[in-house]
């Protein structure tokens, strides 16, 4: 009788311990679960953000002119702004030593990895450099787009106060569109409008 009285409590702990096992099981995956909307949420809303911020900005400055500045390359070739765009119209990222050094640095990679088939499509613009630093940078970083050195604070826009790497297309006639201030927490994001460029750009060579 002793044998099956212990055998009797044997199993009843072994019960409890197993349902008190799969109850923080079930308690973790449910954490888990509330973690991962947590964070789809907040990832959901930050894009909504970037959207919603970068269509302001353009619903703001796009048409407006580019100064007709000059730009030195880092092989010391120097051209008008309005030269770059006689013919076509032209994407231009522009970044600064200022900005947040990974930002730039991922978005450098990415733009030669969705670009790299397409470098006559893109310059990039870099103040507050040297020449000699300029031409260091390119070497240092692979830089295969052609790389322009234009002077601090070159255009009187908002989006300049950000001090953070923006695109945009620059036309002919100096006027500007398609304004994109990129974030390195969302590349798919970003490959999105260097796609859609990439065929607008096509669109007008053709």
């Amino acid at each position: 009788m002793k044998d099956i009285k212990s055998i009797i409590i044997f199993f009843l702990c072994f019960a409890v311990l197993l349902s008190n096992f799969l109850f923080l099981n079930v308690i973790r995956k449910m954490k888990q679960n509330q973690d991962a909307i947590a964070e789809y949420t907040v990832k959901t809303q930050v894009s909504e953000f970037l959207y919603r911020s970068n269509f302001d900005l353009n619903a703001s400055m796009t048409g407006f002119v580019a100064p007709d500045m000059l730009c030195i390359e880092s092989q010391n070739e120097k051209m008008r702004l309005s030269e770059m765009v006689k013919d076509r119209p032209l994407l231009i990222f522009r970044f600064m030593e200022s900005s947040c050094k990974p930002c730039n640095m991922d978005l450098l990679a990415q733009i030669q990895t969705e670009l790299s088939d397409n470098v006559s499509i893109v310059n990039m613009f870099y103040s507050n450099k040297t020449e000699r630093e300029l031409l260091i940078f390119k070497n240092t970083y692979h830089i295969i787009l052609p790389l322009y050195l234009i002077p601090p604070s070159p255009f009187d826009w908002t989006v300049e106060e950000n001090n953070a790497p923006y695109f945009f297309i620059l036309h002919p006639d100096m006027k500007i569109s398609y304004i994109y201030v990129p974030d390195k927490d969302f590349p798919e994001l970003n490959k999105k409008y260097l796609e859609g460029v990439k065929r607008f750009l096509a669109s007008k060579a053709s």
